[in-house]
């Protein structure tokens, strides 16, 4: 058990980042944090409204330990294990978050600096940066970024005034460990980021967009990181669709949240490392300055839980995050056009295959709403694509008489589904394509 001392993460941080009048709470899993506070003319704190309330409600969740059924919780060592990828690809397929101990990290000597971040991860103090405001977001929820470099925003890390965050700083030579490693490495070379916040800093609930899985770890610092689910382990779609749009405005669902949504609370220490599957609606609180890296990428595993992710986002959308994924189709489209050539060892399930080739082939029914043109343009894969999708669909049995739908919108919306005869499906592939 920590000792008491370790629990108090209010120490050294109020009246050096925060103000010394920050509310402080202490959370189901021990710890004591301060509360964000930020100020305005009249000395009010523009934080009461919104984030201080959810984060209480985040502070009462009970804390992930490994007997968890939502969270597979695993030892650096393990990533050595030649069988760690399928151990991982199975928790992530069944809707499963994946926590990793003992990962080695970059730790800084002491607090986080430019030095340390040019150092370390070759991110300029000169690099100019969109950082997200809590002053700004209380002013206007739509448009909570103010402009500044990497340089000012550490110098306002000692600011009690300010609470910031820069949710994504490019990181293009930020990878997941190799064992881990699944989809061609054309669709990462740029997927990997940064993520630099101050003490207090609350990321509302949300899931990531464009139905990617995410991988975070903690470089310095400490996070709570809140996973949420409908209570009875419900996978209902519907009612899945409601529990992202209800989490995104805490404060109006409240009652609805209340009765219909169970949640846990992951902390996240130097060498921790988490990976979400699709569509996990998360919250995130940073009681310390802190640094991360981490990144988004596909599963072939987990498609049907991506389909589920961009299904919500095309219908309801404002949901997730707002970062810049026009990468999406095409790189779903690359998958399929890989598929005729995987390593028989990978294994594929029916839900999760189907689902690929109908986000690939289906352009416009996910594109999210609010989404550009762009997102969803026809390019060369297109045709190859679509190929090679037809004969999926025809070994998946799919018809005129039975739609895609039929069978996705039905049953476990977490189930991958059966396991495919790849022998089979690769016999297909031969007989119609050219290989």
């Amino acid at each position: 058990m920590p000792f008491k001392s370790e629990l108090d993460l209010t120490i050294g941080v109020i009246g050096t980042n925060v103000p010394r009048s920050s509310p402080c709470i202490t959370w189901k899993n021990g710890h004591k944090t301060v509360l964000p506070a930020v100020h305005n003319e009249f000395m009010l704190n523009l934080c009461d409204h919104v984030d201080i309330p959810l984060i209480r409600y985040m502070a009462q969740l009970n804390t992930c330990e490994s007997t968890s059924n939502n969270v597979l919780h695993l030892s650096g060592d393990t990533l050595q294990n030649l069988d760690v990828m399928a151990i991982v690809s199975d928790a992530l397929s069944t809707n499963r978050c994946v926590k990793v101990t003992g990962v080695p990290y970059d730790k800084p000597q002491d607090d986080i600096t430019t030095d340390y971040l040019d150092e370390h991860f070759s991110i300029s103090p000169l690099r100019p940066v969109s950082i997200h405001d809590t002053e700004a977001r209380y002013n206007d929820h739509a448009d909570p970024i103010v402009f500044g470099n990497i340089k000012s925003f550490i110098e306002s890390i000692n600011d009690p005034t300010k609470i910031q965050s820069i949710l994504d700083i490019p990181l293009a030579q930020t990878a997941l460990p190799k064992y881990l490693r699944q989809i061609h490495p054309q669709n990462f070379t740029s997927k990997g980021w940064g993520l630099l916040s101050h003490a207090g800093f609350l990321s509302y609930p949300h899931h990531d967009a464009e139905g990617t899985l995410t991988w975070i770890r903690i470089e310095s610092g400490i996070k709570f990181w809140a996973i949420f689910h409908l209570k009875g382990g419900s996978s209902d779609r519907i009612q899945l669709q409601h529990l992202s749009v209800r989490l995104a405005d805490y404060n109006t669902h409240k009652e609805w949240i209340l009765n219909h949504c169970d949640g846990e609370v992951i902390a996240l220490h130097p060498g921790d490392m988490l990976i979400l599957p699709p569509g996990i609606v998360h919250a995130v609180y940073t009681p310390v300055p802190s640094f991360c890296t981490g990144g988004h990428f596909y599963n072939y595993s987990c498609m049907h839980l991506t389909e589920l992710s961009r299904y919500v986002d095309a219908e309801v959308a404002r949901t997730s995050t707002n970062q810049d994924m026009e990468h999406a189709l095409e790189t779903l489209r690359r998958m399929v056009i890989a598929l005729p050539y995987l390593s028989g060892r990978k294994v594929l399930h029916k839900r999760s295959l189907l689902s690929l080739c109908v986000m690939a082939t289906k352009r416009l029914h996910y594109r999210a709403q609010g989404g550009s043109n762009e997102c969803v343009e026809e390019t060369e894969t297109a045709k190859p694509c679509a190929d090679i999708a037809d004969i999926a669909f025809k070994f998946l049995g799919v018809s005129n008489r039975k739609r895609p739908g039929d069978i996705l919108y039905k049953g476990d919306q977490f189930d991958p589904g059966q396991v495919i005869d790849r022998v089979a499906l690769l016999t297909q592939f031969k007989l119609k394509l050219d290989l």
